[in-house]
């Protein structure tokens, strides 16, 4: 089983237990339900072990309620880690397909209030998170800078349609992550790595860019150059 197969069945459960709002991969975090004020966390693993009880004590400082989520497994929860979880206040979720039974319940944990950690997690929201799955490998997550890049990339090849485009005309259409967004986006265009899909060209001073492979009529002759590829 993987860790992502774990993410739907943990939020139903916190939308059940009152969240309004579940994310997925928050700053390091597998799952983060809003609650009011309050947070909820949920680390998964595949299994119960001391990495993901490591993983669940940091997320104390972000969230009041925190929860580990495992496959459903035989027998009783050992006692040593029960202990060890009533301790810091922390439950267990056990996931059997889409049923989830709470083995330890959580309890209010005033750490992440105290030092306001809940609500600077917060501000690492993101709005395509609330469509995103927990417990994916890193390789697969959503980040900012795929979401620019995704969004630059359409813009170009789908309403620029090939056509020589300036970072200003860019920047007018596509909102961006970036603090300082015309030399990141001019050089993150200009990069090794994205060279399969966009194309550079210098016209006196300025930079311009286009989708490859992508021109449907040349901008001054009206001629059919290229189709789209891919």
């Amino acid at each position: 089983m993987k860790e992502s197969t774990l993410y739907e069945p943990v939020k139903r459960f916190l939308l059940r237990s009152g969240c309004s709002d579940v994310y997925a991969e928050v700053g390091n975090y597998d799952v983060l339900g809003l609650h009011g004020t309050v947070n909820f966390i949920v680390e998964m693993k595949t299994s119960l072990n001391f990495k993901v009880i490591d993983q669940a004590l940091i997320a104390l400082k972000s969230a009041q309620y925190v929860y580990i989520a495992v496959p459903q497994r035989k027998g009783q929860v050992p006692k040593s880690v029960q202990l060890l979880l009533k301790q810091y206040r922390i439950g267990l979720l056990y996931v059997d397909g889409q049923e989830v039974t709470v083995m330890v319940p959580a309890r209010y944990s005033r750490t992440a209030t105290k030092n306001n950690g809940h609500l600077t997690i917060r501000n690492c929201i993101r709005p395509y998170q609330d469509e995103l799955i927990g417990g994916v490998k890193s390789g697969e997550k959503k980040t900012d800078y795929s979401v620019t890049i995704d969004t630059i990339r359409s813009f170009l090849r789908y309403s620029r349609r090939g056509r020589w485009t300036t970072v200003e005309q860019i920047l007018y259409c596509c909102e961006t992550h970036y603090a300082n967004p015309r030399p990141s986006v001019m050089a993150t265009l200009r990069a090794e790595w994205n060279k399969d899909w966009v194309e550079t060209r210098k016209v006196g001073r300025k930079i311009e860019f286009r989708y490859k492979g992508d021109v449907d009529r040349d901008e001054t002759t009206g001629r059919r150059q290229r189709t789209i590829s891919g």
